[in-house]
């Protein structure tokens, strides 16, 4: 029977699956095994992929988006000015 088996993160399988908190930041083994698409009543779930899109907009400040295109120059004229 052909396999993949590799050792990773579980961070790079944060937005493909659910990773339980005490498997988080861990190295974990991933083993994928061909999947024969019989009904034998096998509980295989599945999840949508989680996304970030809208999660930090509480936090957005109209006043300062006007400020986000010169910001990154800014910063870098502040921290290397003296140089």
């Amino acid at each position: 029977m052909d396999f993949v088996r590799k050792v990773v993160n579980s961070n790079v399988l944060a937005d493909i699956i659910e990773i339980p908190e005490h498997l988080k930041n861990k190295k974990v083994e991933i083993i994928i095994l061909p999947y024969d698409n019989v009904d034998n009543g096998d509980n295989v779930s599945i999840h949508k992929a989680k996304k970030a899109r809208g999660l930090l907009q509480k936090y957005r400040n109209k006043e300062l988006q006007s400020l986000e295109n010169t910001a990154w120059a800014k910063a870098v004229i502040e921290k290397h000015e003296s140089s």
